[in-house]
C-alpha cells in the first residue's frame, strides 16, 4: 500500500469522528431565557380544559407570530399545577406597551382570548407576572 493510500484511508476512518466532534456540548448549553433590559411575561391559567385551552393558546401564538406589527417572542406551557401558561419576551418596557395596545384593538387577537375563556373559564382567573431582566 502506497503512503497516499494509507494516508487516505486514515482520513476516511476518522473523518465520521472528526465530524462529530464537540456535538455533545451544544448539548450541554441553553440559550438565556431573555436579555438584560427585556420584559417576560409569564401568563397562568387554571383551565376547565387544558387540552383544549393549550390548543387555542398555540394557535393564538401563531397568529401573533405573522400578525403582531411589534416583535416578541411566546411559548406555550403547562403548570405543574395544570395551568396553561405562555412566556412572552418583548425586547422592551416600550415594545410590551404597542405589544398590548395592538392586542386589544386587534379583533381576531380578541377572538383567541374569547376562545380561550370559552375553554379555560373567566379571565379573572388569568394572571400575568411581569419581569425585568437585569
Amino acid at each position: 500500500m502506497t503512503l497516499l493510500k494509507a494516508i487516505t484511508l486514515l482520513i476516511a476512518a476518522l473523518l465520521p469522528s472528526l465530524a462529530t466532534a464537540g456535538h455533545h456540548e451544544d448539548s450541554k448549553s441553553v440559550a438565556l431565557a431573555a436579555q438584560p433590559g427585556q420584559v417576560m411575561i409569564v401568563y397562568h391559567w387554571p383551565c376547565a380544559n387544558a387540552e383544549r385551552g393549550l390548543s387555542l393558546l398555540k394557535e393564538m401564538i401563531a397568529y401573533e407570530r405573522t400578525a403582531s406589527p411589534f416583535p416578541y417572542s411566546a411559548a406555550p406551557a403547562i403548570h405543574a399545577d395544570g395551568a396553561v401558561v405562555s412566556v412572552d419576551v418583548h425586547p422592551s418596557a416600550e415594545s410590551m406597551k404597542q405589544a398590548g395596545a395592538w392586542q386589544e384593538s386587534d379583533e381576531d387577537w380578541q377572538g383567541y382570548l374569547k376562545s380561550m375563556a370559552d375553554a379555560c373559564g373567566s379571565l379573572d382567573d388569568l394572571t400575568a407576572n411581569i419581569l425585568t431582566m437585569q
